[in-house]
């Protein structure tokens, strides 16, 4: 949930952001290749669990491996780098929730914090409907039964 103009790679060396195991796993130069590179097929134990703890940290290790499997091993670059430009009429006049996954070493949660402070400031109508699960990244995965009763508890 980046700020106005802001792009998502602006975050990544962000204080708020410290801890994200993500970086550590880029495979080349986004720059270079136009994509941002994963080796998910990497027969190196040692990164093979850093994609798991980053991603999938508290999901049972062999669904955790099922889920890395189907990952795409390149995304485009341009997705981190490009930003949009959020109006009040538009994109502030939504009603808007936020989970926070408070064990996420993917976007850390004080970075998630730093999302909902900027939005709650820039459109100060409508302030975001905060939860939080004691989860990773993928709450999908390791907490399906309390993200479906989140979700089914947000009213507009």
């Amino acid at each position: 949930m980046p700020a106005s103009c802001v792009s998502p790679t602006a975050y990544i060396g962000t204080p708020e952001n410290e801890g994200s195991l993500v970086g550590a796993l880029r495979i080349g130069n986004p720059r270079a290749i136009g994509a941002l590179r994963l080796d998910i097929a990497s027969p190196d134990p040692a990164y093979r669990k850093g994609v798991r703890e980053a991603f999938y940290g508290d999901v049972d290790p062999a669904l955790a491996d099922a889920a890395v499997a189907l990952l795409a091993p390149d995304a485009p670059a341009r997705i981190t780098t490009g930003a949009t430009t959020l109006t009040a009429d538009g994109w502030g006049s939504i009603p808007r929730t936020y989970v926070v996954c408070t064990k996420d070493m993917t976007i850390r949660p004080a970075l998630q914090r730093k999302f909902i402070a900027d939005a709650d400031a820039a459109f100060p109508a409508t302030k975001t409907d905060v939860r939080e699960l004691d989860s990773a990244h993928s709450p999908f995965l390791s907490v399906p039964a309390q993200l479906a009763d989140l979700i089914l508890d947000v009213r507009p």
